[in-house]
């Protein structure tokens, strides 16, 4: 997709701005003022541009709002002055938040803009609350050199040239973003978990596949709307037809969400089981319960099961194998195999929902040699894993919590039942998360082992797929460093390295040093004092409207006042940073804390060149952050005093 226009607009009470720039070519700028009104110039650019692509973050709900508005109005604009123009659009911009803060449908649907938007906002999900991050927020995320907020407040009146300069320059940067974005978006980019991944050719194979135009829908409703598709094909309806809303129940009984094939050996685990059946679940009630099992704690909650584990390290050794078994498809095989489905939706849905398995494993072989059936595959994934999250979203049509409680429940129970088998059998358990198990097992145990796993899976009907590995590290059971036989590290938690743009990914030479330290002997000192890129050491911290940053220099005592997003580094020398309440602010918090409690002081940073010089980090915060992971692990979470640290030079 080559025909596209990266965009991005500001509407202030003075100024009106659109900022358009076609890839690898100068950008374009359209400016209302007082001192002109460029308005009829950008109408014309729309048109000759009417078939690209216009992309933007968060356009669909805003800025594709607001353009359309304006060339199905300005028209009648001609005897407005440059000021009154801004102040119409301003309040139209300001109507337009509004009712995105409340809900309210946008004026204009996606297929009656004028021009075609790509919307990244939409397309990684950012729309959903547990995702949402700005544009600024990803500019800290993708190492760029500026991280700018707005210089300019929205309703400043008497602007003087160079404000609207610096809103212009502003406007600039944030289409700069938008297009390092876009690149990250279709794969173009260095960054591992997104290098040669297009998700805008993804979404145009979905479309010639299914024939659902899913250009601006995140993953999730792209699964959604392919289980729509497939249920309606077997219930023989249009997907008009399909109910708006779910299965509500006033309350469950547990022996409901227990499959027939659960049971135990030992008298703990029994009574378990059997007080569990006799309970109900009331419509907000949440199914919890902690079993001392053997050396470890069992946490029944509503998202699996799990092991409370503490910061602890597991190696391999002449005698012991470490060995990890994951059920393949863990909650769809619950589903299906127990022949599970909405009870509003009846089996038409389970036996859609089978064909989408099966045609997703028919099609999986193929996927590597072939670009288009890769992402079939994908799609299909995302279809068939999204169905246990849709049954427990109350606004979903799928919902029906039973169907929740059951694959939770029934695979809770179920990987109890081979937990238990290997205890008994004298197979210790490292750690249970989920949809598998961890265990160290002696190697005269293995065929053991494999007779348990042949029992287990005969026994539920579920697979179950193995990796090895040569050593485990803990710092809880969702934070973890695991090393293959074939040198491969798989990270979690604490040790991620490379991390998804929507997460924070401050103090990555951290995680850096850790797997260096952990993987190859080498000392977090040496790693981290040899690092060379900056952006590495850099820190994000952002605060709420009631708040903004100040630096003060501890040499000369000079007060710097930042906004609500900074980058910085923790430094020789710099500023002590605060976190300040504004004056206006109703906010019960404290007035001032630190940003970095004791003497550290910080380098604020909101532009940083690539290639900067790292003369000035002050390395033992960075090498002190990391040791007190090592500390942890190594007392296994006890704090002790005068701890030595293999393989470091000192603890300064």
């Amino acid at each position: 997709m080559n025909d596209v226009i990266i965009y991005d607009i500001e509407t202030m009470q003075e100024c009106f701005i659109v900022v358009c720039m076609k890839p690898e070519s100068t950008p374009k700028s359209f400016t209302v003022s007082k001192w002109q009104n460029q308005l009829d110039a950008f109408a014309k650019y729309t048109e000759d541009n009417k078939d690209a692509y216009w992309v933007g973050y968060n356009n669909l709900r805003f800025d594709a709002q607001v353009v359309e508005w304006i060339l199905r109005n300005y028209d009648h604009w001609h005897d407005c002055t440059g000021l009154e123009i801004c102040a119409k659009i301003a309040q139209k911009a300001q109507d337009i938040i509004h009712d995105a803060n409340y809900d309210v449908f946008p004026e204009y649907r996606e297929h009656e803009l004028s021009l075609k938007q790509m919307d990244l906002f939409k397309i990684h999900h950012y729309d959903n609350k547990n995702r949402r991050v700005s544009l600024k927020r990803l500019e800290f995320e993708m190492d760029l050199e500026n991280i700018e907020e707005m210089p300019i407040h929205h309703t400043k009146t008497n602007m003087t040239k160079d404000e609207v300069f610096l809103s212009l320059q502003y406007c600039f940067n944030d289409v700069d973003a938008t297009y390092e974005f876009y690149k990250i978006t279709i794969g173009e980019t260095e960054h591992p978990l997104y290098k040669g991944n297009n998700q805008v050719q993804l979404r145009k194979d979905i479309e010639e596949e299914f024939g659902i135009s899913c250009l601006n829908y995140s993953d999730s409703k792209i699964g959604d709307e392919i289980i729509k598709k497939y249920y309606c094909q077997e219930k023989g309806i249009d997907i008009r037809e399909l109910p708006r809303k779910g299965y509500f129940r006033k309350s469950i009984n547990m022996k409901n969400c227990i499959a027939h094939y659960v049971e135990f050996e030992t008298k703990q685990l029994q009574d378990l089981l059997s007080s569990v059946k006799k309970r109900k679940l009331g419509l907000m009630d949440n199914f919890k319960e902690h079993v001392h099992f053997y050396d470890n704690v069992y946490s029944f909650m509503k998202g699996g099961l799990h092991t409370e584990n503490k910061p602890e390290v597991f190696e391999e050794d002449e005698d012991h194998e470490i060995i990890d078994w994951d059920v393949a498809s863990y909650y769809p095989a619950i589903i299906i195999n127990n022949e599970k489905y909405p009870a509003h939706l009846g089996k038409e849905f389970l036996n859609g929902y089978k064909r989408m398995f099966e045609k997703r494993l028919e099609l999986k072989p193929q996927a590597k040699g072939d670009r288009r059936i890769k992402g079939i595959v994908g799609a299909l994934k995302l279809a068939v894993n999204s169905v246990y999250g849709k049954s427990s979203d109350m606004n979903s049509w799928i919902y029906d919590r039973q169907l929740t409680m059951f694959t939770t429940i029934t695979g809770e129970f179920s990987l109890m039942m081979l937990i238990e088998k290997y205890e008994l059998n004298g197979i210790k358990i490292i750690s249970a998360n989920t949809d598998g198990v961890t265990i160290k097992v002696r190697k005269d145990l293995i065929p053991k082992m494999h007779e348990i796993n042949d029992w287990w899976c005969k026994t539920t009907q579920y697979v179950l797929e193995r990796t090895d590995y040569t050593k485990i590290l803990f710092s809880t059971v969702n934070d973890y460093l695991a090393i293959m036989p074939d040198g491969y590290v798989k990270k979690k938690g604490d040790f991620l390295t490379d991390f998804e743009l929507h997460k924070n990914k401050s103090g990555r030479i951290v995680p850096i040093a850790l797997e260096q330290y952990y993987v190859h002997g080498i000392p977090v000192k040496d790693t981290i004092m040899n690092h060379k890129n900056l952006y590495d050491f850099c820190i994000r911290k952002k605060a709420s409207r009631d708040f903004h940053y100040e630096g003060i220099n501890k040499a000369t005592n000079v007060k710097t006042k930042y906004n609500k997003l900074i980058r910085y580094y923790v430094s020789k020398t710099g500023e002590k940073v605060y976190k300040v309440k504004n004056h206006d602010s109703d906010s019960k918090a404290a007035k001032r804390s630190q940003v970095e409690a004791g003497e550290w002081v910080c380098h604020v940073c909101n532009y940083l060149e690539k290639d900067s010089p790292v003369d000035n980090i002050n390395y033992k915060y960075y090498i002190d952050q990391a040791e007190s992971m090592i500390v942890k692990i190594l007392t296994k979470g006890k704090r002790k005093k005068n701890t030595v640290i293999p393989n470091q030079l000192n603890l300064f």
